[in-house]
């Protein structure tokens, strides 16, 4: 038994989602005081409020200025740990996650911009097939994304 689904259809989805996800005009730039990642709930509220309670894709993106920022990874959320992951990767992990904090604390050190795009999945379930599709699609440019990645050939 098989069940196709209309790939054209929702490859055109994703690719929507894709244009807003990785559009340097959607993101939404991290706070920190002297690029110290612990002062980050202090400068950081309302994008927190922004994501609370959403099923969500995101994209971090590091650089040296606001101009020169590029995705380095995508990763999704259900509605109820959003606001527990994006702290993960940007200021506070317990042990166990596979958050980005480690690169994140690394970009600050450099003096980088951080920065955040995101953008609601409806219905919920579809952030993790749309997750895997844009690293596959992006997996030159995603840095920090280690599952999930493209092989490069090596040529």
């Amino acid at each position: 038994m098989e069940v196709q689904f209309d790939e054209t259809s929702l490859e055109q989805k994703f690719k929507e989602a894709e244009n807003i996800l990785l559009n340097s005009e959607n993101i939404t730039l991290v706070e920190y005081e002297d690029f110290n990642y612990e002062s980050f709930d202090k400068y950081n509220q309302e994008l927190l409020k922004m994501i609370s309670q959403k099923p969500i894709v995101y994209c971090i993106w590091t650089g040296p200025s606001q101009k020169e920022l590029q995705y380095k990874y995508i990763g999704h959320v259900g509605k109820k740990y959003s606001r527990q992951r994006l702290r993960n990767h940007l200021t506070k992990k317990h042990e166990r996650t596979g958050a980005q904090l480690k690169n994140t604390i690394k970009a600050l050190s450099e003096k980088y911009v951080v920065g955040i795009s995101f953008i609601r999945t409806e219905p919920h379930y579809m952030r993790k097939a749309l997750e895997d599709w844009l690293i596959d699609n992006n997996s030159k440019n995603l840095d920090w994304n280690i599952s999930g990645r493209r092989k490069m050939k090596n040529t």
